[in-house]
């Protein structure tokens, strides 16, 4: 996906928020970026499933940033909050061993 070097963890940031924030099938240069959040805003409620769902749509939409060698791993923890909202926390170890988190809310409802 990529063709340059990610120099630094803004970029690395960018590209998981893009990844996460952006419906997949809706990006114009590659139909699978992104990711499928917009599924779990359609239902109209978070139910005890929603977030293990979240968590899974969240890996599978940054899992390129693995594949392309720019990390080594990545992990998502998600949290319900309430009846409508779910933090998540994504943490990104670089293959040096250095890592970042970066925690977000989503609001789906």
């Amino acid at each position: 996906m990529t063709s340059g070097k990610i120099e630094n963890w803004l970029d690395i940031r960018e590209l998981v928020l893009m990844s996460i924030g952006t419906d997949k099938g809706r990006w114009w240069a590659n139909k699978n970026f992104g990711s499928e959040l917009w599924k779990l805003r359609l239902a109209g409620k978070i139910t005890p499933d929603t977030a293990e769902n979240m968590r899974q749509m969240i890996l599978d939409s940054v899992q390129w940033i693995v594949d392309d060698g720019l990390a080594s791993r990545i992990e998502c923890a998600v949290e319900q909050q309430g009846r409508d909202r779910i933090a998540y926390c994504v943490t990104v170890v670089r293959p040096d061993g250095s890592a970042m988190r970066m925690k977000e809310v989503w609001n789906g409802v």
